[in-house]
């Protein structure tokens, strides 16, 4: 009971924020013995205590001002921890918990282009920190500008007290920064600072996060290919799930398809070889799903970007569904028996304006996977 109490005590002092913190914490790069707590402050004399069961088992110091990336390591798999961040004039606590290596159920978050509606994404998020996922995926577009620090300080407040890890994915917006780089500690893959592609598995489920803004001509969109096949290789066994930003096809009447119809060519044989479950896209300003050779396709980009439109006729032959005007999320909950995904919406614009955006509750699409 005491230890219940305590995990309560936490998660209502995660939501309190101090001013003090430029980028408010969050977590990133969850292993079943490490975890990432990420945060950026200008206060000096850094602590970062770690508790397990009400009892202290870590402090960290010496951290130096800016933006900190502390993994903290020699964890237990499948256990919940709650954290202290202490400065000079700052003070913030969190929990976390680490991954389990024996996942048989699984539930997720994915969603994307949040840009600079932040009002909008800010009332996403609220959602998300309800349905109490293992960890959130931004398919890309996170921010406005991404060699701007203003946008990326934003963000930050934007997604504050979601106490989820958060694995992001490079669209167009994010300009491949180096500000990307210094913000999110991610698994080790390949690229800029081997992550700008990169994957990671939970149990029996595995994903894979690309960089679709590559030019298809170049060399490194030649090196991540072939370490996409590589990795898929070592992981034919594993439920394969597939995140990048630029969708193979779209209904917007905004979309043009020139670098997307290069990645379908090189990309998809390479999905359905491999028997990949499921694709996920943003860049499109609204929720698309279609469906070719086994493979279910989802764009999920009205996280907070100007909404685009859809053409009246659908002239994608494998579409499925197609909504625009909406601000939306993907719940993905997975188990032995079926993989459910849930599309679930927040707020509604009868005429596509960003201005007369209503809260809403309701479902609108629902797949499932045996």
């Amino acid at each position: 009971m005491k230890r219940t109490i305590l995990f309560i005590y936490f998660l209502i002092l995660s939501l309190y924020i101090s001013a003090n913190f430029i980028w408010y914490p969050y977590l990133t790069n969850q292993g079943d013995t490490y975890a990432t707590i990420n945060f950026k402050t200008l206060d000096k004399n850094i602590q970062v205590k770690l508790y397990e069961n009400n009892v202290l088992i870590q402090i960290h110091k010496n951290i130096q001002n800016g933006i900190v990336n502390l993994k903290v390591k020699n964890l237990k798999p499948n256990t919940k921890y709650a954290y202290e961040i202490i400065t000079d004039d700052d003070y913030y606590k969190g929990i976390f918990k680490t991954k389990n290596k024996q996942e048989k159920s699984l539930k997720f978050v994915v969603y994307g282009d949040t840009r600079y509606y932040y009002k909008y994404h800010r009332m996403i998020i609220e959602k998300i920190i309800k349905e109490k996922p293992e960890f959130v995926i931004n398919v890309g577009d996170m921010v406005e500008n991404g060699n701007e620090m203003k946008y990326w300080n934003n963000f930050f407040y934007t997604i504050r007290g979601l106490n989820t890890f958060y694995y992001p994915v490079l669209g167009n917006h994010e300009k491949n920064s180096k500000i990307y780089y210094e913000a999110f500690d991610l698994p080790e893959g390949g690229g800029d600072y081997n992550k700008r592609w990169y994957s990671f598995s939970y149990g029996k489920y595995h994903f894979i996060i690309l960089d679709s803004t590559i030019p298809t001509k170049s060399q490194i969109f030649k090196s991540q290919t072939i370490w996409l096949k590589k990795d898929l290789e070592k992981n034919k066994n594993k439920i394969i799930s597939v995140i990048y930003h630029y969708p193979f096809w779209n209904n917007s009447i905004y979309i043009w398809r020139k670098q997307e119809k290069k990645l379908e060519d090189t990309w998809r044989p390479i999905f359905e070889k491999y028997n990949v479950k499921l694709i996920f896209n943003g860049h499109v300003h609204g929720y698309e799903r279609f469906e070719k050779n086994n493979i279910i396709y989802i764009t999920t980009g009205a996280g907070g970007a100007p909404f685009d439109k859809g053409t009246k006729n659908k002239y994608v032959p494998y579409t499925k569904k197609i909504v625009y005007g909406i601000l939306e999320y993907v719940l993905v909950e997975a188990s032995d028996k079926d993989i459910k995904i849930t599309v679930k919406a927040v707020g509604e614009s009868k005429n596509f304006s960003m201005k007369d955006i209503k809260p809403v509750n309701k479902i609108i699409d629902y797949v499932e996977l045996k």
